[in-house]
């Protein structure tokens, strides 16, 4: 029973079921909506043929919408927090629907079918993902884990504790070098790798793990990352790796310039008013309602950001530039409002328009931070090939607290895989990032997170 569990809601499982079933609710809510309907419409065999026309159409597009949405993925959320982003996803198909009746001329496709439909489909899923995502997590909760590594290894062991997911069963934390590596391993279902392992150890643990069919996983340095989506090229006999200019292309940059302007002029009309309020309730409060301040964007050009003032005057006179915290003190109570509902950010849009930022990009950072930064870590300059953004990789995968190093990490991924679904996918993920969960909410302190790593470490 377990073994036919681990198949049905493994990761492979999951990614496979998950989607079916959706469609199975997406058009069985059509069809009740047409039966709960058939004494209404004027004209019911017209009305069906129409949506029976552009069946196809909806549940490609909704494949592709639940893809956006990482509706494939397990979510390790409350009911509304599943429940909201199946709703965003189900608009988002509402409104593709419409115009895919719109335009394959199917004008015939009822909207009081489609809006109930509409309305049964966001209920049923969210139970349906509420359910297979705890489903998902019991099955793969009990693997057990090893961590190897050096300094980084311990903070891995304790992002793996804290998430309380799939990987916090951990075993055992070890050294490479550690004499009996290899037996832990046999011990443990997962292997994970840290970045700080020396190339000649981990290409023996990884060469072990493939030849044992052990699940092995692997932090990659930032320079491995350039090497991503490199091209094979034959050159005589010898297989050789043509490694991808880390840019995005004159037209690439062209469009994404292009869709830039038209999403902020939108942006500037609906938010127009929310920030008409904003602005005139930070100057009743006192003190300035806008903040501005030098940020660094493409080819290490300095600009002004535009924000909502969330912190109070001059916050930075004694100390100096400072990272914000989560809990800094400097924050306003209106500021911190505006920082949890990200609407201090809407003056960006003004940066983006004037061409700046992009909607999408690595969020840009203080001149004196990046100084630090490039001479912490070589590859931080590379950042800078394309405009600063408004969101990015880094914002929506990453978490508050979620180091440099990750975010650099993110960053370099998202410029050496750049494409206009790839913009479009994070613009819509970026809805969901309010509800992920903080990484300090955990069931145990971070003393006791220490504890527990250290007692699973072999010397």
């Amino acid at each position: 029973m377990n073994k036919f569990l681990e198949n049905i809601f493994g990761y492979r499982g999951f990614k496979i079921l998950t989607p079916l079933f959706d469609l199975v609710i997406i058009y069985g809510a059509i069809i009740l909506s047409f039966d709960l309907f058939k004494d209404s419409l004027d004209n019911f065999s017209e009305n069906w043929f129409a949506f029976v026309a552009i069946s196809p159409y909806i549940g490609l597009s909704y494949i592709i919408i639940s893809h956006i949405f990482e509706l494939d993925k397990p979510k390790d959320f409350t009911f509304f927090g599943i429940g909201y982003t199946v709703v965003l996803a189900i608009i988002t198909q509402l409104f593709v629907t419409m115009a895919i009746s719109f335009l394959a001329r199917e004008f015939a496709f009822p909207r009081s079918i489609l809006l109930t439909s509409s309305a049964i489909q966001a209920f049923l899923i969210t139970l349906w993902h509420l359910f297979a995502s705890k489903m998902y997590f019991k099955v793969n909760k009990s693997k057990s884990v090893l961590v190897v590594g050096y300094e980084k290894s311990q903070p891995l062991a304790y992002k793996l504790l804290e998430s309380r997911g799939m990987w916090s069963h951990i075993k055992h934390v070890c050294a490479p070098n550690y004499p009996n590596v290899y037996e832990l391993i046999k011990e443990c279902d997962i292997t994970f790798l840290t970045e700080d392992v020396e190339e000649e150890y981990k290409q023996k643990i990884i060469l072990y793990c493939i030849e044992n069919n052990y699940t092995v996983f692997y932090q990659p340095k930032s320079s491995e990352i350039l090497q991503f989506n490199a091209n094979f090229l034959q050159i005589d006999d010898s297989p050789v790796l043509d490694v991808r200019e880390l840019n995005i292309s004159p037209s690439s940059e062209s469009l994404k310039r292009f869709i830039d302007v038209v999403l902020a002029g939108i942006a500037f009309i609906i938010f127009l008013i929310p920030a008409t309020i904003i602005y005139l309730i930070l100057k009743i409060g006192g003190g300035t309602a806008f903040y501005v301040q030098e940020r660094v964007t493409r080819n290490n050009k300095i600009f002004k950001i535009y924000k909502f003032r969330t912190m109070i005057e001059n916050a930075e006179a004694k100390s100096g530039p400072v990272l914000a915290q989560d809990t800094d003190k400097r924050i306003t109570k209106i500021g911190r409002i505006l920082r949890a509902t990200r609407l201090d950010e809407i003056p960006q849009i003004f940066n983006i328009l004037i061409g700046d930022m992009s909607i999408v990009g690595p969020r840009p950072e203080r001149p004196f931070f990046v100084e630090q930064f490039q001479k912490e870590m070589p590859e931080y300059n590379l950042r800078h090939r394309v405009k600063a953004g408004l969101t990015g990789l880094a914002q929506v995968q990453g978490k508050y607290n979620t180091s440099v190093q990750d975010k650099l990490k993110y960053d370099l991924l998202y410029i050496n895989g750049y494409s206009l679904a790839l913009d479009i996918k994070l613009v819509m993920q970026t809805m969901n990032i309010l509800l992920r969960k903080s990484s300090t909410e955990g069931l145990k302190t971070v003393t006791e997170l220490e504890e527990e790593v250290e007692s699973l470490t072999r010397r």
